[in-house]
């Protein structure tokens, strides 16, 4: 009888496994994003003229002192990115996430952000306008 259980035992992991996803299968319920985990959608990558200018104000106001804010320009501070590059190491919608929720960008030296969910879309569309191709 004991051989038995045991004989289940051994066989019980293989057979419940057999009844899972493969292990790195994604999920359909897989979460990309930490804006997704929130129910919020991000900015639109479609661009309203009027937000990218509500945008290039708020980089003008909060991101010009270091980086470059336009399609051209050299960053003041050499260890600031042009915010035209900025996209090619963020993802659009995780990093306005980062600004609506105060998140730390980049390094220790960045101001934190606290940008209501309006003004991180017109920064996040700002972004996409100069973003290099």
């Amino acid at each position: 009888m004991r051989g038995v259980a045991f004989a289940i035992l051994l066989l019980l992991p293989g057979l419940l496994g057999a009844c899972t996803a493969p292990a790195g299968a994604p999920s359909s319920r897989a979460i990309e994003s930490e804006s997704e985990e929130t129910g919020w959608a991000g900015a639109p990558l479609t661009s309203d003229p009027a937000q990218v200018a509500d945008g290039r104000r708020i980089a003008e106001k909060e991101c010009a002192a270091c980086h470059a804010i336009d399609a051209r320009s050299k960053s003041r501070n050499p260890a600031a990115p042009p915010l035209r590059e900025v996209l090619a190491v963020n993802d659009a919608d995780r990093l306005a996430y980062r600004f609506i929720d105060a998140l730390r960008v980049g390094h220790d030296e960045m101001p934190l952000f606290d940008f209501d969910v309006r003004a991180a879309d017109a920064l996040v569309a700002y972004l996409v306008s100069i973003a290099e191709p």
